[in-house]
Order: structure tokens, then sequence, then C-alpha cells
């Protein structure tokens, strides 16, 4: 008898859920934050019920989550699942390494995200994960939609107080967040979803970027750029590096990123990391 699969990605915004059985497929997506961070248990415990009753109990739930890198945030997600789901076998992953499993499979590669967030990330000769970047929008995060956004806004800040000129950009904010005037933007900060809100405004900027905007994209680009590297000589080579994330689907932002890591191949990825995790689960358990 073939095995009952979950696998799960989580972020801050969404949760996305495939399960797979000899009876099919189900693939289902939660607009609910499952930020370890920010979420209580018992919250967790509320929408991991949700799951289970909408889907069924599985035999074994891969889990790959933001945040779940962190020793004390990885029991707290554990403890929530094997509360809901008590006869499963369960394991838990960083969201990153779940992508990473997604992208490059049994292969050998290396992923580069940049979405609201950035990061870099591969696995050495040993198996063992490399990883540069990702320490949050507080303190990391160079060349996400997020960092290129925040820095915008910094600087169109410093153009209203008459510190350097002005750049066509600082119109596109305010227009973009519908907003009166500069001062305005800071405003952003009392939202809920204030970094992905703030993030959106970063595929407007790249579209038909301002030199003010290739400024800032490239010296987040950089040092984007230097943390694969920098991965890349901890790895060895490896034939294709995997981009995923709204940056790279800017055309500038993908020239000069490839520019910067020598021109190394790059693919995008853009497939469903639930679903490829519950089908490569699904076909290894059953192949076994």
């Amino acid at each position: 008898m073939s095995k009952k699969i979950l696998a799960m990605d989580g972020g801050g915004t969404n949760l996305r859920v495939t399960a797979i059985s000899s009876e099919g497929k189900k693939r289902k997506n939660y607009n609910t934050g499952v930020n370890i961070t920010a979420v209580s248990t018992s919250n967790l415990i509320s929408i991991f019920s949700l799951v289970r009753d909408d889907i069924w109990v599985p035999d074994v739930i891969l889990a790959a989550f933001s945040g779940a890198g962190d020793r004390i945030r990885e029991r707290k997600l554990r403890q929530a699942l094997e509360s809901v789901f008590r006869d499963s076998e369960i394991e838990v992953i960083m969201d990153i390494e779940g992508l990473y499993r997604a992208a490059v499979g049994e292969e050998r590669g290396v992923v580069v995200v940049s979405g609201t967030g950035s990061t870099v990330y591969g696995h050495d000769d040993a198996g063992e994960a490399v990883k540069s970047g990702g320490w949050g929008h507080i303190f990391d995060d160079e060349g996400s939609a997020y960092w290129i956004s925040k820095e915008l806004i910094a600087a169109s800040l410093k153009y209203r107080d008459e510190l350097i000129p002005h750049d066509p950009v600082f119109d596109q904010l305010v227009d973009f967040f519908e907003m009166d005037n500069i001062e305005e933007l800071v405003n952003l900060t009392l939202l809920p979803d204030m970094k992905t809100k703030i993030a959106s405004f970063s595929r407007v900027a790249l579209e038909d970027p301002s030199e003010l905007v290739k400024i800032v994209a490239d010296e987040g680009i950089e040092v984007l750029a230097k943390r694969t590297l920098r991965v890349l000589e901890r790895t060895g080579e490896v034939d294709t590096i995997h981009t995923f994330g709204g940056s790279f689907a800017s055309v500038y932002y993908n020239e000069r990123f490839s520019k910067m890591i020598n021109n190394h191949r790059t693919s995008l990825f853009t497939g469903n990391v639930d679903e490829i995790l519950a089908e490569q689960m699904f076909e290894k358990l059953n192949r076994s």
C-alpha cells in the first residue's frame, strides 16, 4: 500500500500544501501567516488542524518553513505539528533547504533567492549545508526586493530634506503607494504586511530603472553576487545556479547579476516547492 505524503512550504504570508497518495493529489494555498517567530504555538496548531481537516492525516510530512533553521523555532514548529499529526513521521527543514531540494533534486547546484528577502544556499561535497545571507530585513537582505525599495524610500526622504537631487523614482514611489507626498511614505511601516507591500515597489522600479535605481540595485546585487561566489568556493563548481524570486523577473537585475557572477549559467526556478517535494517523496518512498 502506498504511503500518504504531505509537503508544506510555509512563509510569513502563505502556507502552501500538497498531499499525494494512491488516491490522487490535493493542493491548497492558505493565505495565513505562519511566521514561526510571530505566530504562537496555539495559532500554529489551529492552522495545522485546518490542513488536517481539509486534506487527511498523512504517513509522512515534510515541512519546509521560514525560520526553521533556528533550533528554538524548529522545536516550536515540530511540537505544533506533532500535536496535530500524532502518528505521522515528520521532517522539519528550512524553507531554503526545501527550495534547494525542489530546484536541484539529487543533482548538485546552488540556489540564489531574491524575493522579499535574499539568500544563497548550496551543499558541499559532504552534503553539508552552505548558506550565506538570509539574516532578515533589519540586518541583511541586500539585493532583495524589500532592500531595494527600502533604500529608494530612504533616498526619497533625503531628497525631501534637500540633501540629494531629484530622481524620477521619487515620483513613482508616491504614485505607487497612493500617497500625497514623500513624507507619507514613512506610514508604510504601520502596515501589518509592511515587508511585502514595500517590496512590491521594486518590480516597478526595475522595469525601466532610473540612474538612482541602477546605483541602488547594483549595490545590492554586488553583495548578493559576492555571497554566491563565496558559496561556490565551498560547494565546488556546479553546472547551474538556480535563481528564485521576483527580482529575477527584471531584465536589468538578471543581466547585472549574471555579469557579477562571471556569466555562470543560471536557470530561473518557477515551480511550486510543496508540490515538487511531495512528488519527490512519493516516488522515493514507493520506489523503496
